[in-house]
């Protein structure tokens, strides 16, 4: 079960992987730290001057491929963007279940709901 979350920054993301560890220190899912995300690029000119600097997340983003049921205490964390966002793991079931998952939290979603393709 692929699953993202947002922190409020990378020391809180490292606290709640910790969680994920076995008494060895080996982590018991998959993890991967995704970081500030982008949400609007950067812009140049024509001459590849960057005329205005990308926007990045306030969040800090992690997904985590779970190998059993979510940890209950990531649960605060937890965001659904329209699947998949930046990053997916290479399953087509584990897409396919965060893609269920979603539709059924957003039912009305554009992405649950696309438009129908012209015919003409």
């Amino acid at each position: 079960m692929i699953r993202k979350y947002e922190f409020i920054d990378e020391a809180a993301a490292d606290a709640a992987i910790d969680l994920l560890r076995d008494e060895e220190g080996n982590l018991t899912q998959s993890v991967v730290k995704l970081g500030y995300l982008v949400t609007t690029p950067a812009t140049y000119d024509q001459e590849g001057n960057e005329a205005s600097p990308a926007i990045v997340s306030e969040k800090y983003a992690v997904d985590v491929f779970w190998k059993e049921r979510p940890n209950q205490e990531w649960q605060q964390y937890l965001v659904f963007p329209t699947p998949m966002g930046i990053h997916s793991f290479g399953s087509s079931s584990s897409r396919d279940e965060y893609a269920t998952a979603y539709c059924i939290l957003f039912p009305n979603s554009t992405y649950c709901n696309p438009p129908d393709e012209d015919t003409e």
